[in-house]
Formats: C-alpha cells, structure tokens, sequence
C-alpha cells in the first residue's frame, strides 16, 4: 500500500510538470471550467428556465453532448479487440490510450446528467438500493448501472496495467484479462441501453426504429478512434524532442559498439545479470557458458550511442548496471520509446528479426552492457521463463508509429461507411412511405409550416460525414494531413447528427402537433463549454501521468 501511495504521489507531481505550453493549455481549460462552472451555479439558483429547454422541449444540448460521449467511450473497445483478440502488436500499447479517454468520456456523460437535472440533490434517486431505482424496469435504471459499470472497469484496467508497468513487473492475466474481455461487452451494451432510451418512447415516433441501435454502433465506433487518432499525434509530437535539444541523441559520442571499450564476458556477469533478472536462474549453467561465446560487456560514459537507428547489426543488449534511454527519430524529431535500467534488454527485436535498428539507444548515465549475439539470444530464449519475459519486454515500449493510425485509420472508414448507409436507410424508409409519423424527419431535413431551425445542422453534418466518407476512402487519408481532415469532419459531424440532428428533433413537433422549437441558451452554451473543458483536462492529466511511466521514465527503480 505504501508503495502504490508513492506511485499516486509520483503521478500527481508529474500531472503538474511541463513546459509553458503545457501550462497555457491546462490553465486555458481551468479557466474555461470556472466559467462553466459559474454558469451552472446561476442555472441551480434560477432553474431550468434559463435554459432553452421548455416543457414541449425537455432534453436539449445536455442531452445531446451525453449522447456523444457515450459513443465516445465505448469506442474504446476498437482498440481493444485488435489486441487481445487478434493479438495486434501495432495497437499494444495504445489500448491504454483509448481506456482513458473512455475514463474521462464517462466523467464528462456523468457531468451533463447531474446539469440536465432539476433538481441535482435528488440524484441520490439514481444510487441502487440507496434510491428509488425502479430496476429493472425502467431503461434509466439500466443505463445507470452500465455506465457506472464501465467507468469502474475501466479506471481499474488503466489503473493496473501502469501500477505493473511502474513496477516493472508483467501483469498477472488472471487479475486483468477477464476484466478486459467484460469490458468489450459492457462498452456495447453502455450504447446500446443508451439507444435503447429512445427506442422505448413509445411516444415519440421520430426514435421508434430497430436500426438507431446499430446506428450508435457505427457513429461511435466513427467519432472515438477518429479522436483517439488526432490525440496520439498530440502525444507522439508532445513526447519528441527536435534534433539538437536536450531529448534528443547527441550527435557526439556517437561510436559503434564495436569501438566503445569492451571485453569478454564472464560467469560472473551472469551472476550480476541475474541479481535483476531473476528468469536466467531456471537456465542451466551449460547453457549459460553456452551462450558467453562471442559475448561481450561494454563500459560506457553518458551520452555514448550504443546502437544507432538505421544501422544493420544483429546484438542485443542487457543492461548491468546504469540507465540507457531508446529513442526513435520521426519527421526529424526524436521521441523516447523505453528508459531500461539493470536486468533489461533492448535491440532484440531487430537482432532476432535481422531488421535494421529502430531506434537509437544512448546511455543516460555510466553504464554497464552485456552485448549477446544474436545465436546466444535465441539460445537463452529456448528455455521457457527466459522466453516469457524476453517476449513481454519486447511489447513494453511505447510505439505510436503512422502504421498505428493507419490501422485506427481502416476503422473509422468501414465505420463512417456503415454509418452513412444506415442513415441513408433511415431515411428511405420515412420519405418513400410518407405518413403522419414522418413529420420530426421533414422537419428536421426540410423544415415543417416555416420552422427550419435544425435544417443547417442537418445538412451541415451529412456534408460532413458524406465529405469524410470519400476522403477516407482515397489514398488521400493514407497521409496524416488528410486523415487528419477527416477525423475532424468525423468528429463534428457525427456529434451535429447524434446530438441536434437525432435528440431534439424527437420533440418537434410535440405529440399534440404543437411547434416549438428549440435553441440553446448563453447559459448552457457556457456549462457545456466547462463539462468539455473539465473532461479535456482530465484526459490532458491522465495522458501526462500515463506517456512517461510507459516510456519507462516514471519508474520503481528510478524512486528518490
């Protein structure tokens, strides 16, 4: 418990260590919170009735952003099928990523429930045994619990998985896997029930149809790792550092392995190895003296390249003693992949491939290397434990390489194609066979007896998501800048569809074919503004707790 206090201790004071640019952007969403924060104070004081909801209209732009985000979390699961389903290495260390922003999504869904309420102290009413909660027949009931039931799996799977990383240790699969492959149905069921919300008005027939659940589905598995794809490239430009400055490799020193001072390796550095790496204990002592021919161990000084990127050798290392940092060059800047203390290893992977290097490891203080060829590698690694943890090592380093996005990228095509073709469907099918139940439809797409308020946003989001749609299937999107343009048109356009274009409309016209329309107020503008903001912040912190004990720089072995 003392341990994992510190480690909450180290994460805190990491969330409040950056550059001026980190700074301005936490202060500009602090800033934006208390504003919104103000304008809920004076809408708890006054009411509802400053808002542009009236009893014709009684959801409106709380609602709306609600429903975005549920969609927004469970598209976490997109990155988590490819995983641990498909065992997709490209997308290993992203999956984390995508259960944050699913934290800090269901964070901000929670958020615009407690404003759209009247009265917020009754939301004791919602709390199961607690409250009235009328399981489980009412669908609210059932959202309840799904959401909240999402939010708790998802901080522990997050929680876990960067305690282990942090420990340097392999996390157990009996205490995470099964959470995880929970998870993938409940990030399904969270948008499902959602829909299901709307289907159950019997009331309203703008929402009475089979195809809005499936119609979720498509939208959320669109606009998530669209969002996901936009933030890593923050993270992955964030976390780099140009050529020349003070993250980035030296270009002195820079020596070939082959050059630094070295000599034969021994028994005894064996013994040292195995001080921190427990595993080579279950390796015979015949293998071990095996695997010293042609082994070497390096003394280097801070700042000596060991293996640079692009280079063609076929070694691998383990640290002995001191720290070396990995880091890749992308676009002319270098971003750290691993930060290795004694007992690990780094350039396996291109050793037993035979690929040229990746990237380009640099000690970071005196250090001490065991360099092992690559036939005592995989000699090593014929025996069992040694595999396992050689193997797991191999996958802990932080990647966020384009063919990532790329992948992310093939998602958010099929998605946004199955989306735009079950709208297409929706609407067929109520202007084809014109009848009473058609008029929300009419008026939200052409306007109904001089009332068009939401004709602009209707068409403003099908331009948007018809503009995506072709951008994503060109080689165009096979490019950062112009995926980078459909994602943001993904985002927006799917937000105008599933918020103004699907939950007012419901409303309009009422069911005694009244016709009032609705617009949002200042005032919930402002506290919409505070919600997004708080949730940005929150997804900003988690994100600069999470990128440096991935990268190996906030670790056990480097505790003060």
């Amino acid at each position: 418990m003392r341990s994992y206090l510190k480690f909450l201790r180290r994460c805190a004071g990491v969330s409040l260590a950056g550059d001026w640019r980190y700074y301005a952007w936490i202060g500009g969403l602090a800033a934006l919170c208390v504003i919104g924060l103000n304008a809920y104070a004076k809408q708890f004081a006054a009411g509802l009735e400053i808002t542009g909801m009236s009893d014709q209209v009684s959801w409106g732009v709380y609602i709306a952003n609600f429903t975005f985000l549920v969609g927004m979390a469970a598209a976490a699961v997109m990155l988590v099928i490819p995983v641990y389903i498909y065992k997709n290495e490209d997308l290993h260390d992203l999956v984390i990523f995508g259960e944050l922003l699913a934290v800090a999504a269901i964070l901000m869904c929670l958020a615009f429930v407690t404003v759209d309420l009247g009265r917020p102290d009754r939301f004791w009413h919602l709390i199961p045994v607690i409250g009235v909660f009328h399981f489980p027949g009412s669908m609210l009931s059932w959202d309840v619990l799904v959401l909240n039931g999402y939010l708790v799996l998802n901080i522990y799977i997050c929680g876990y998985l960067l305690y282990c990383r942090y420990q340097n240790r392999k996390p157990a699969k009996w205490f995470y896997i099964p959470f995880v492959f929970t998870a993938i149905f409940w990030a399904i069921s969270i948008h499902t029930v959602t829909a299901f919300l709307y289907v159950g008005l019997g009331g309203r027939p703008f929402w009475n149809s089979s195809i809005v659940g499936p119609r979720f589905l498509a939208s959320a598995f669109t606009a998530g790792p669209a969002f996901v794809i936009l933030a890593l490239q923050v993270v992955r430009r964030a976390s780099a550092s140009a050529a020349g400055s003070p993250g980035a490799p030296p270009e002195s020193n820079a020596a070939a392995p082959q050059r630094l001072m070295h000599r034969a390796a021994t028994a005894a550095d064996l013994e040292l190895l195995a001080v921190c790496l427990p595993e080579l204990e279950s390796v015979p002592q015949e293998e071990r003296r095996a695997c010293l021919a042609g082994a070497t161990v390096l003394d280097v000084a801070a700042g000596d390249v060991l293996l640079r990127q692009g280079s063609k050798d076929n070694d691998a290392f383990f640290v002995l003693k001191g720290r070396v940092v990995v880091r890749r060059e992308e676009g002319g800047r270098f971003r750290t992949t691993r930060n290795i203390g004694p007992g690990e290893q780094f350039g396996e992977v291109s050793a037993l491939a035979g690929t040229p290097r990746a990237a380009t490891a640099t000690a970071a203080e005196p250090t001490r290397v065991l360099r092992l060829p690559q036939e005592s590698l995989r000699s090593l690694m014929r025996n069992p434990k040694m595999n396992e943890i050689i193997t797991w090592r191999m996958g802990e380093r932080l990647m966020i390489s384009d063919r990532s996005l790329l992948i992310l990228r093939a998602i958010v095509q099929v998605s946004m194609i199955i989306n735009v073709f079950l709208l297409a469907n929706e609407i067929f099918t109520e202007f084809y066979n014109s009848n009473v139940q058609d008029v929300s439809w009419r008026y939200l797409v052409l306007g109904l007896h001089g009332h068009h308020a939401l004709v602009p946003w209707f068409w403003t989001a099908a331009t948007l998501n018809i503009g995506a749609m072709v951008v994503l299937m060109l080689p165009l999107s096979r490019r950062l800048t112009g995926l980078n343009v459909a994602c943001v048109m993904c985002i927006f356009g799917i937000w105008i569809e599933k918020g103004m274009g699907l939950v007012i409309p419901g409303f309009i016209p009422t069911p005694l074919g009244e016709m009032v329309e609705y617009v949002p107020s200042l005032n919930e503008t402002l506290v919409c503004a505070g919600i997004w903001a708080f949730g940005l912040l929150c997804f900003t912190i988690f994100l600069r707790m999470s990128v440096p004990i991935l990268q190996g720089e906030l670790s056990r072995a480097n505790e003060t």
